[in-house]
């Protein structure tokens, strides 16, 4: 049976992801969870979600994607 993952997205995640995007040019999903302090699928949620809405661009396959502004 797997569980649920519940995330609710807020302004100030997003906000965290675009600074350090900003930065650093790019985040992965391990950077982004040690950011937020988050589980996998849940920063999995996050990033798709910016993905969807245009915030984010995903780039790379597997365990090489990285997210970047558009």
């Amino acid at each position: 049976m797997r569980l649920k993952t519940t995330i609710n997205i807020t302004i100030e995640m997003k906000q965290s992801i675009l600074r350090f995007v900003k930065k650093n040019k790019f985040i992965t999903n391990r950077q982004c969870r040690k950011l937020l302090d988050l589980g996998y699928d849940q920063v999995m949620k996050l990033l798709n979600a910016m993905v969807a809405s245009g915030e984010l661009v995903r780039e790379g396959k597997t365990s090489s994607v990285k997210y970047r502004l558009p």
